[in-house]
């Protein structure tokens, strides 16, 4: 049979291209999916009252000049001062216990650490002042807290 004879008729796919298509097609499904789940694991979706999304603490006018209130879903305590609120990060800034509320401040029990009210550190061997979480106050006067945003403690010696 002549060549042109040949190119006019369908070719029929071999066994071993047919693997190597299935293979290659396999192959592109798995890197697929794997990336999409790359993705979704890289950019979680936080739902409010997570760790990690924003809590809703209620109106402000709700909570007295001094006021501390522990979140423990959150694991922060929030604080009115006299000219904010701060949201106040439960873990220890030494080596990550979490601190208890004390009459004057805040306690660490595994090493001694201790921080004023205001998240201040005042006895070592914490490095720093406990850290904070954004606090934002609506038009409403309502707090929210958004635990996926954190604030390192400024650096001390006590």
């Amino acid at each position: 049979m002549p060549e042109e004879a040949v190119s006019n008729e369908t070719q029929k796919v071999t066994r071993r291209e047919f693997l190597s298509y299935a293979w290659i097609a396999s192959m592109a499904l798995f890197m697929t999916g794997s990336g999409g789940a790359t993705l979704a694991f890289a950019y979680p979706q936080f739902k409010a009252g997570e760790f990690g999304g924003e809590f809703l603490m209620g109106n402000g006018d709700d909570y007295e000049i001094g006021a501390r209130v522990l979140s423990r879903e959150g694991r922060f305590f929030l604080v009115r001062t006299s000219e904010e609120f701060r949201a106040l990060y439960q873990v220890c800034t030494h080596l990550g216990c979490l601190v208890r509320e004390a009459d004057d401040g805040y306690s660490c029990p595994c090493h001694g650490s201790f921080f004023a009210p205001d998240g201040t550190l005042l006895r070592a061997p914490a490095p720093r002042d406990l850290d904070e979480f954004a606090v934002t106050i609506t038009e409403d006067g309502e707090i929210i807290v958004d635990t996926g945003s954190i604030t390192k403690g400024e650096t001390r010696s006590a």
